[in-house]
């Protein structure tokens, strides 16, 4: 069996968990059949162990020019419909609605009529810009299934005419070996605090400067994987309210390469995971905090009670309620019981093993349907 998948392997740093799952589940794929990633051309290929041994082609492009990108939508889908007709190729997955995938599954859909189609929503976002809700309906006899990372998804995809029985549940998962092997809590600082947001004000940065404040006996972290330009500059702004503000028991730490690290430093993580950002769905930093038993402060969205159970795995809190949150984290962030549970949640929880043999099981399906 042949696929080819469109997957975003170059990007970061805000879709960098998108990336991964596609990689981290193509290596578990290739392992049994022929796959054939479709991604777009970086600007410098970065150093990434994800990325061995598996088939790439950058046979995508992006420019900030809206003319040359114009340009680049037409050629580079030209580009992929030919090499799909060359490898024979009548299975596509698509990994995520990315605008410069839409043109060659027009491409595909338009001049090469035994193609099937997969497609991973990964985000509420995915279906709130018009152009993407126009290519699920255009293409919903073209694809075949419709994969989601949460059931929170499931609803609004049935309100697009997808019938549920198309509609198939496979959760996001991460790179779970590289937390196979970290003790409980060796040299953890109870008065430490991560707190994981987007730099800017609607991303409830600034609640993180507002909790400090009114917590002096505590030191909070703020950590950030990597950013671009226009992080630098929301930074800034965070920085300036810390300052006017005369808040000094926040650190900022950026570029953070390790986080199974970090994670084993701090006691406890506050995750607001703010209106914005509910397209995240599920944030892998709680996840990946899960796996080094440390104790999760979670806000009260919908698609992260399907995910906790508070008082169990997790402690719930009304995103808006400063002082609420407070009243939690000084009775809770002594409970060891909370983080036992947190990790066999997390040692329970789907990895890439079980993700691909149902990703597999669907695409035997449809060749064989087909």
């Amino acid at each position: 069996m042949r696929i080819a998948l469109f997957a975003q392997c170059m990007y970061s740093p805000w879709i960098e968990w998108i990336k991964n799952n596609s990689l981290l589940l193509s290596q578990e794929l290739s392992q049994k059949i022929d796959v054939e990633i479709i991604s777009h051309k970086p600007n410098e290929l970065l150093e990434d162990a994800n990325l061995r041994g598996l088939k790439i082609h950058y046979l995508l492009r992006l420019s900030e020019n809206k003319i040359i990108q114009f340009f680049y939508f037409i050629a580079w889908g030209l580009r992929s419909l030919f090499f799909i007709y060359w490898r024979g190729i009548k299975l596509i997955c698509v990994q995520y609605i990315e605008i410069s995938f839409i043109m060659p599954m027009f491409f595909l859909t338009l001049c090469k009529r035994d193609t099937s189609f997969i497609v991973t929503i990964y985000s509420t976002d995915e279906l709130e810009h018009r152009y993407k809700l126009l290519t699920l309906k255009l293409l919903r006899f073209k694809i075949k299934k419709i994969v989601i990372i949460s059931e929170y998804l499931r609803g609004a995809l049935i309100d697009l005419w997808f019938k549920d029985a198309d509609i198939e549940y496979i959760p996001l998962s991460y790179d779970k070996k590289r937390y196979l092997n970290f003790a409980k809590f060796k040299n953890r600082d109870k008065k430490l605090i991560l707190f994981s947001a987007w730099p800017i004000k609607e991303a409830w940065s600034f609640f993180m400067v507002d909790l400090a404040k009114i917590m002096p006996d505590y030191n909070f972290i703020f950590a950030m994987r990597k950013f671009n330009k226009k992080s630098e500059d929301e930074l800034g702004l965070l920085n300036e309210y810390i300052k006017k503000n005369w808040v000094k028991n926040i650190e900022i730490r950026r570029n953070i390469e390790k986080m199974e690290v970090l994670l084993g430093e701090v006691w406890c993580l506050v995750l607001p995971l703010q209106d914005i950002n509910v397209n995240m769905l599920i944030p892998v930093a709680l996840l990946e905090a899960m796996a080094r038993w440390t104790i999760c402060f979670v806000s009260d969205l919908p698609n992260l009670e399907l995910l906790v159970e508070d008082k169990v795995n997790a402690i719930v809190f009304k995103k808006n309620d400063l002082f609420a949150l407070k009243k939690k984290i000084d009775k809770f962030v002594i409970d060891e019981t909370i983080s036992e549970s947190a990790h066999k949640f997390w040692n329970l929880y789907p990895d890439y093993k079980n993700i691909w043999e149902k990703y597999f099981s669907l695409f035997e399906k449809i060749e064989w349907s087909t």
